[in-house]
């Protein structure tokens, strides 16, 4: 079979599109040079009487894929459970104080009864009887693909589920966890009577309990997971099963809406994501955020899927500028994605969702978003086997994410005020995550790439590692970092850091698990900054306005590079071994502002410089280049997001220019216009060569880049 590019669309999601519509659509997507289409068959469309299923209309949507050469990615919606669920199953979801939460019907679940409690097995093996009959109906059709196990599985609103069977799920948990209650109280400063004592809190202000709780949550959506995963195999054993994150976990609220990619992503063969990047971006910070999603994905599962794109967003807005939307496909397309499906093919015409999402007007007609997509799809189907098999060279910087961190900070950023926690609504306007967004972006501006670790990954090969408001360390990750220095890397660390212990409490000297003397400070005092800033002098002059947390160093071995306006020290350099850590009691990425001009760029700039880092891409603040590496070949992609023409000099003349915005190129160099994108195949290169700063193509020959 010819090698092709997975790129796709979402298509049918009862009840729209229509029946007399389908032929059309298929006929136009397939045209179109898309791969595939998505079905989303609800459980509670096709099994509204239980043990009764009708599938007429899957059933032709099929045979028109099959006619078409279209391939089906199969989805089942078990969210959208029948009311039988509920009325014969007791599937109600209870929330803070015994309160029902009623199933509704809402956007994406527009026909109702979202969301029964999977955790109650009367529910669970229902919805497995209905994927099973699903799987066994479709498995021999020859348009069926792969499945998707499960559409964006997370647990929310923050209160779900206190029924019964939730409970007990939640106490199991803790006692597998802990041990005993009596080692539980001990351990946790508690005092519960009995296991079954134990209950969700009732409080945003115990930290302890809401953190457990939600991570309870997470565990208990991986194996609802798991289980459909377990069905769709039994069933059908060499298909592939996918599980399809919504908003991944670096952009995720996790305690508001949790779901812990690594853990879900271990129960599927394959993982994808939603890819909600902003249409509309207004500052510089919102260029970087598709890279963030990719990067994180890439760690989550190299042959990770861009599973839901969205070139709209709904309830009649105005639709994004075509050029903005070409770019930020092919940011998705750059990120290493090893698939691609849009969300969807016509607008929506029903619900919340009215007008919304799609590439083409709701009566199918085409419109400039579709012109965009459509574009892509013929360059892909003439190009896009160069892409299979091909991957992100790996990056010199390695951002750390922490979901524990995570978890923890955006509990302590829950507001007091609301002692009800049922309130609590979705945010990432908290330390921890606007930390990660903006320590992100500021490699990004400076014509790094990165990549993504978590504390425990090895992190031999990194030429820098970057953790920012880590404040859940243990001592394996402790050990990790400072091995890691002392073989010769660079660790820039921001403060909070490792300040808690896995139960969250504090520890009393900080940093934890006797990192003082091996990074070369203490930590002396520490305030919450609010919305005020203070001046932070580097030792070369330079000055930025710090944002968020003072924190005071008291040394022990290192020296200082920065101080506050009173002479404290806000910055440590300390030599350990063959490397280097810079520890920041300012924190640079919370002091950015996201401009491209902004001081934290250039005080990061020179504490790489003189670590004897270099970016890998040496071009203006605001051109973005990426590449991906395949066996016979490599595509370069390049964005320029800012405000001035931009020239990037290529390592060898491409073997093809698949796409170009009025870009002007001379020989190896190619200027590109302000908001525009360049996209082509070059041969395999080598990386910048660390002693000379030049790129340097390994000999390989040109090769087609035909399908």
């Amino acid at each position: 079979m010819t090698a092709f590019f997975p790129f796709g669309t979402q298509y049918h999601r009862a009840p729209t599109p229509l029946p007399e519509e389908w032929a059309g659509d298929l006929k136009r997507i397939a045209e179109a040079g898309y791969t595939h289409v998505q079905y989303r068959p609800q459980w509670r469309w096709h099994e509204s009487v239980r043990g009764r299923y009708v599938f007429d209309d899957l059933d032709r949507l099929f045979d028109l894929a099959s006619e078409n050469g279209l391939r089906v990615v199969l989805k089942p919606m078990l969210e959208t459970a029948p009311d039988w669920v509920f009325q014969e199953l007791g599937g109600t979801r209870i929330g803070f104080h015994g309160v029902p939460i009623s199933p509704v019907a809402i956007g994406a679940f527009y026909v109702g009864g979202w969301l029964p409690c999977f955790d109650n097995p009367q529910v669970m093996a229902a919805a497995k009887a209905f994927v099973e009959k699903l799987v066994r109906r479709y498995r021999e059709h020859p348009a069926l693909w792969f499945y998707d196990a499960w559409n964006e599985p997370r647990s929310r609103p923050l209160g779900q589920c206190h029924c019964e069977h939730s409970l007990r799920s939640y106490q199991d948990w803790m006692s597998d966890r802990f041990g005993s209650i009596e080692q539980i109280n001990e351990y946790l400063g508690k005092r519960w009577t009995s296991l079954r004592t134990i209950r969700p809190p009732a409080s945003a202000g115990d930290y302890v309990e809401m953190y457990f709780w939600r991570k309870w949550a997470a565990s208990a959506v991986a194996e609802h997971v798991q289980g459909v995963v377990e069905t769709m195999r039994e069933a059908d054993p060499d298909r592939t099963v996918l599980a399809h994150a919504g908003f991944c976990s670096v952009l995720q609220d996790p305690v508001c809406d949790a779901n812990d990619d690594v853990l879900v992503a271990s129960k599927a063969d394959r993982y994808g994501t939603s890819f909600p990047v902003n249409l509309w971006p207004k500052q510089p910070l919102h260029h970087t955020q598709a890279d963030l999603i990719s990067d994180w994905l890439r760690r989550v599962a190299p042959d990770y899927w861009c599973h839901e794109f969205y070139p709209n967003e709904a309830n009649w807005c105005e639709p994004p500028n075509p050029q903005t939307l070409d770019r930020l496909v092919w940011m998705a397309l750059a990120g290493g994605t090893a698939g691609f499906t849009f969300w969807q093919f016509r607008s929506e015409r029903i619900g919340n969702e009215s007008n919304g999402w799609g590439m083409r007007e709701i009566n199918g007609e085409p419109t400039a978003r579709s012109e965009v997509c459509d574009r892509i799809a013929g360059i892909l189907r003439d190009h896009g086997a160069l892409l299979v098999d091909s991957h992100r060279p790996p990056a010199p910087v390695a951002l750390m994410y922490s979901r524990d961190s995570d978890v923890l900070g955006r509990v302590e950023a829950m507001a007091l005020r609301d002692q009800d926690p049922s309130l609590e609504r979705s945010s990432d306007e908290y330390r921890y995550k606007q930390a990660l967004f903006r320590s992100h972006f500021l490699y990004q501006a400076l014509g790094y790439t990165t990549d993504m670790v978590t504390p425990g990954d090895d992190l031999v090969g990194r030429a820098v590692v970057h953790v920012s408001a880590m404040e859940m360390v243990d001592q394996a990750t402790a050990d990790r970092l400072i091995q890691y220095v002392k073989a010769g890397g660079t660790l820039i660390i921001e403060h909070p850091f490792a300040c808690r212990d896995d139960r969250t409490w504090v520890a009393p000297e900080r940093p934890t698990h006797g990192l003082a003397e091996q990074l070369g400070w203490r930590e002396a005092a520490r305030v919450a900054l609010g919305s005020s800033r203070q001046p932070v002098r580097f030792a070369n002059g330079r000055t930025i306005e710090a944002a968020g947390l003072r924190v005071d160093l008291a040394l022990t071995a290192g020296e200082p590079v920065a101080e506050w306006s009173d002479g404290a020290v806000a910055a440590v350099r300390r030599r350990l071994g063959d490397g280097v850590v810079y520890t920041l009691g300012v924190n640079l990425s919370l002091s950015a502002s996201g401009q491209w001009d902004d001081a934290a760029l250039d005080v990061l700039n020179d504490l790489l410089r003189e670590a004897g880092v270099q970016p890998e891409y040496e071009v203006d603040r605001g051109l973005l280049v990426r590449r991906r590496q395949g066996p016979a070949g490599e595509v370069w992609f390049a964005f320029n997001v800012g405000a001035e023409p931009a020239a990037l000099t290529l390592p060898a003349e491409p073997v093809a220019v698949w796409h170009e915005t009025v870009a002007e190129r001379s020989g190896r160099q190619v200027t590109i216009p302000p908001g525009a994108t360049w996209v082509a195949a070059l041969p395999i290169c080598q990386s910048r060569d660390a002693v000379d700063g030049q790129f340097r193509p390994d000999g390989v020959e040109h090769v087609s880049t035909g399908p």
